[in-house]
């Protein structure tokens, strides 16, 4: 240790003594501070915010670097999760977290949980049995939380708008969002996004037996789904291929299971998941859009997995608004690469386009 420290004193004193030869020798750099300068926290702050109904409390996570300054509207980020992992924390998974890796690069990051998901409040249906009431907690419920989230964000970071990043269903909140609210969107990532095609695979297990075509009206308010069950399409998209390790599927394993008290502290480790995203995405699946791409006026980055068949393929000449757009297809990748061995594609496309002026 000593050896260390005598060594790096030493380096210190020759780049000084250069700096003199150089440029002159006024300095008053004190040589025991930068032998223990450290490198930058990110600093981690949880907050609650009612949403705009007034009917639940909402879950934000919100990273940085420890000594950032006022950062521009630019450099907020705000990340909406998928319905496959409801949890803010899908996107701060230990090793493959994308809040930690733009913090570092001086973003200002925060995501969010919608009322039913992570640590957000839930509604009280999902505390009765999941066949007593219709689906809950649709893209009309989610819009509430997200513009509550919004403006709190905007209000706290002094910026007067902010990019988002929405991965799945996430991505179908935030495109309405920036469509309905565009003075209030920077930019718009899309990341495995969907809006209106046809995926018979997806949709069938939905539908009603009486009236095809019509999604099923006795689905439950509520799913109870474990990992293996709750993402099996994960493993369909990789097809046998090693595009994830085995840490990065019990890393992830682990974060689903936590997003719900019922799975964080029971043995089957099962979880609730709200239906009313499935009901959005069998409208969408059959070829029913929420709205109108059209309406969206922000930069656009949409960018999915060449493997990812949940993602739809022609968003780009529905987006007819917007002067600045770009389409990524990521190599050997589903809907899941944000843990696997490309996810360095979706982080370092991301960060180009968000910082593109």
């Amino acid at each position: 240790m000593r050896s260390r420290k005598r060594t790096l004193l030493l380096q210190i004193i020759v780049i000084l003594s250069l700096t003199c030869i150089v440029g002159g020798c006024q300095t008053n750099l004190n040589l025991s501070s930068v032998a223990q300068i450290k490198p930058e926290n990110i600093v981690l702050e949880e907050i609650r915010i009612p949403s705009t109904d007034g009917n639940y409390k909402i879950y934000l996570r919100h990273k940085k670097l420890a000594r950032q300054e006022t950062p521009k509207a630019d450099e907020v980020v705000l990340f909406l999760e998928p319905f496959s992992i409801p949890t803010a924390k899908a996107f701060d998974v230990p090793g493959y977290s994308w809040m930690n890796d733009f913090a570092k690069k001086g973003y200002d990051t925060w995501a969010m949980d919608f009322r039913g998901f992570g640590q957000s409040d839930r509604p009280k249906e999902m505390n009765a049995p999941p066949g007593q009431n219709p689906p809950v907690v649709t893209h009309r419920e989610a819009l509430k939380d997200l513009a509550a989230a919004v403006e709190t964000i905007k209000k706290n970071r002094n910026v007067d708008r902010i990019n988002l990043v929405g991965w799945s269903w996430g991505a179908v909140v935030a495109g309405e969002y920036a469509a309905l609210q565009p003075e209030n969107v920077n930019k718009l990532v899309l990341y495995g996004f969907m809006h209106g095609f046809r995926l018979p695979s997806m949709t069938e297990p939905f539908e009603s037996k009486q009236n095809p075509g019509k999604f099923n009206p006795q689905a439950p308010a509520y799913q109870v789904v474990d990992f293996e069950t709750g993402m099996h399409h994960w493993h369909m998209m990789m097809n046998g291929r090693p595009l994830a390790s085995s840490e990065a599927m019990e890393k992830v394993e682990n974060v689903f299971a936590e997003s719900d008290p019922t799975g964080k502290n029971g043995a089957s480790r099962m979880i609730r998941r709200p239906m009313g995203p499935l009901k959005d995405l069998y409208s969408i699946w059959t070829n029913r859009p929420l709205y109108d791409l059209s309406k969206i006026t922000s930069p656009v980055l949409v960018i999915y997995g060449d493997s990812d068949f949940f993602a739809e393929k022609k968003v780009l000449r529905k987006l007819t608004g917007t002067k600045e757009k770009k389409e990524v297809v990521i190599p050997e990748a589903t809907h899941w690469v944000l843990y696997e061995k490309n996810r360095d594609i979706l982080l370092e496309n991301t960060d180009r386009f968000l910082r593109q002026h």
